[in-house]
């Protein structure tokens, strides 16, 4: 009976078809599939180029929309790297590669789990992006941005408005073997991967691979990174390639130079090669020897990733929870990263330690640590609430807003994997401790492979959950203002006015408020309003105050216009200014409508009411008439019934040109049922 078992498993191995099990439910620690969905969600907030915001990610919007006008190119598109903006080459090529690996081994789960349309249109945003910056066979642009300059500044992308530098160009004189090597690769796959979905698309990307894997194998040399990603050796990145472009096309060639690649590394003969790190943006022979392990007949490469695969599991150190700690910056990525790879391995080989290791690792990842919570923002009930990420935080520091990035998030970055825990499972949630609350493309990228592989093993049943706070929100416009000196002829206002505009952040120009006064004790005594002084003390926006202007004068109600016609405004906006009246009269603020409420204490003060284009967006003037606060708005792209004055609101916060919604049917029965919002909006402000 033995020798029959033998027989039978030695036949399975040889075609290569390994049973795999099916997990029972109570090994189910964790909904593996919402975890995978949101890891993928993560790239729609990194995305860069006109059409961001395009996706689920409803708070992001156009951004960069200029780059690579310095070379006379477009060179819009691809993702940002981690909290930042600048749009680093090299792990911005291994993320692409190792996300297409990723789909390219567990395509069935992507698809099972209704995550393949996501992860496709991410890809593509990849490839479309790499061959934009490869316009000839001898020119690969891989750098846009200087990182030095992009980290000086925090605020949304959507904001940011100084030329970006394309900074590196790869050239025969100055070669980038490595982002060449793994850029090819992406495309190599992505043309298996479309082959029977678009085969004139795919055909596209294999020439593209061939072309710039030539350009890497002919010019030698490595990429730059200025001073934050500094390669160590180009040759893994050409195998990375080289295996891919065999695995696209048959040709032996590319085989036999990873053999010439491995020769020139001193990887030859019989002998063991010490693969302890693993795959990340700087090193993707993990990859190679795990595919090699399958692809190759020579044996040594099975050795080779086994050995790596139990230093590992045995042999690597370990924090008292159970994390395998390879390097104190981005913990949890390279765990992640390893799960990944083993799932790979389990998958070919179907031995249950490979598995059981990710499971491990994932697992604490996931919240099964000292910490009880989850290092993957956004999923489960506790986990980093102050991921260090520009456009997450949605604040902007500097004018004309002034904001602190501690303030808090205006956003989830659902899906973000941190940094995470030190090695003694410590976690600081602190956006400023970057260390563990980084996140980025590379630390996603083997996430993704991992939480695809726990999904197809461990996720029978599982669907994902909702993710709320990804759809459009209007803009929230407030006052809030104090008493900051009150004296007999008059007072000095601290004003902070709120134009909270995240979906996507907007600057806003046009925006005015006003500020009313009952001057009756000054009328009954013959007091001219004209006589009365005002004055901006303090405003980084420029801001402008009128005289005061009658509102109603057969009552006595006056008012003072702050306007700001030379900037355009986000998120706060200070100003302090100044009414007086040296007449003689002592002056009485308790009947004043906009001071009756002010203390010596900010507050939100409704009595200061903001106005959009003269239209009143926020807040009660003398009448007392507000804004209608109450309506009806969905988020499937259809109003089904409408609050005029809310509706007014949304419209005016809005920019028609970012609106996709056409053809409108305006009827006369109190219901709009597909709308076009700048017709509607010319109507509504007749």
């Amino acid at each position: 009976m033995k020798r029959v078992m033998a027989f039978i498993l030695s036949a399975i191995i040889m075609v290569g078809v390994i049973p795999q099990p099916v997990m029972a439910a109570d090994n189910q620690d964790f909904n593996y599939v919402d975890a995978f969905a949101k890891s993928i969600l993560f790239y729609e907030a990194n995305w860069c180029g006109p059409d961001a915001g395009n996706n689920r990610i409803k708070w992001r919007g156009p951004c960069h929309i200029e780059d690579g006008k310095d070379v006379g190119l477009d060179l819009t598109g691809g993702f940002h790297d981690c909290g930042d903006h600048v749009k680093f080459g090299l792990p911005q090529c291994a993320s692409a590669s190792t996300l297409a690996w990723a789909y390219y081994e567990f395509e069935d789960t992507f698809i099972e789990k209704g995550q393949d349309v996501y992860m496709l249109n991410i890809l593509k945003h990849f490839c479309d992006y790499f061959m934009k910056c490869f316009p000839n066979k001898t020119t690969f642009y891989y750098q846009v941005g200087d990182g030095d300059v992009d980290h000086q500044y925090w605020g949304p992308p959507e904001l940011q408005t100084y030329d970006r530098p394309t900074y590196y160009v790869a050239t025969p004189s100055n070669p980038g073997s490595d982002v060449a090597g793994d850029a090819a690769a992406a495309l190599a796959i992505m043309s298996i991967i479309y082959k029977d979905r678009d085969s004139e698309y795919a055909a596209k990307c294999l020439t593209y691979a061939k072309d710039l894997y030539n350009f890497g194998m002919t010019y030698r040399g490595n990429s730059k990174g200025q001073s934050y990603y500094l390669p160590s050796d180009y040759r893994d990145e050409l195998m990375w390639g080289s295996i891919w472009l065999y695995v696209a096309t048959g040709d032996k060639t590319y085989m036999d130079n990873v053999d010439k690649l491995m020769a020139e590394k001193n990887i030859g003969g019989d002998n063991m090669f010490n693969d302890h790190w693993t795959h990340c943006w700087d090193y993707v022979l993990t990859g190679v020897f795990v595919k090699l392990a399958t692809l190759s007949d020579n044996p040594k490469y099975r050795r080779i990733a086994e050995d790596h695969m139990d230093y590992w599991q045995n042999r690597i150190r370990t924090t008292p929870g159970g994390l395998k700690y390879l390097d104190s910056w981005g913990v949890c990525k390279y765990p992640a990263a390893e799960s990944f790879v083993q799932l790979v391995y389990y998958k070919e080989t179907g031995e249950k330690k490979y598995l059981d290791f990710a499971k491990s690792q994932i697992d604490y990842i996931l919240g099964k640590n000292p910490n009880n919570m989850s290092y993957v923002v956004g999923f489960g009930d506790k986990y980093p609430k102050y991921p260090h990420h520009r456009a997450a935080n949605g604040m902007l520091e500097g004018p004309p807003a002034d904001e602190k990035k501690d303030a808090g998030m205006r956003h989830i970055l659902y899906g973000a994997l941190v940094g995470g825990a030190d090695i003694n499972d410590k976690y600081i949630d602190d956006i400023n401790e970057y260390v563990y609350t980084e996140t980025g493309l590379d630390y996603n990228a083997g996430l993704v492979g991992a939480l695809a592989g726990m999904s197809k093993y461990f996720g029978q049943g599982q669907v994902p959950e909702e993710v709320p706070g990804i759809e459009w929100e209007p803009t929230k416009y407030y006052t809030e203002a104090k008493l900051y000196k009150t004296s007999n002829e008059g007072v000095v206002i601290d004003l902070n006015l709120y134009n909270i505009a995240t979906s996507p952040p907007q600057y806003e120009d046009d925006l005015t408020v006003k500020f009313f006064l009952d001057l009756s004790e000054y009328a009954s005594v013959g007091i001219d309003p004209s006589k009365f002084s005002t004055q901006i003390y303090y405003s980084q926006a420029n801001a402008k105050i009128s005289s005061v202007m009658p509102w109603d004068k057969d009552n006595n109600i006056y008012y003072v216009e702050i306007s700001f016609p030379d900037e355009k405004l986000y998120a706060r906006t200070y100003v302090q200014f100044a009414i007086y009246n040296y007449q003689g009269k002592v002056w009485d603020s308790s009947n004043d409508h906009s001071t009756s409420k002010l203390t010596n204490t900010y507050k939100e003060i409704d009595n200061i009411p903001i106005y959009k284009k003269n239209v009143k967006v926020y807040g009660v003037d003398p009448s007392g008439e507000e804004e209608i606060l109450y309506g009806d708005v969905n988020t499937d792209g259809v109003i089904d019934a409408i609050d005029l004055g809310l509706l007014k609101k949304y419209l005016l916060s809005m920019d028609e040109d970012t609106i996709s919604i056409k053809n409108a049917d305006l009827n006369q029965d109190g219901f709009v049922d597909a709308i076009d919002f700048a017709q509607l909006k010319k109507i509504l402000l007749k």
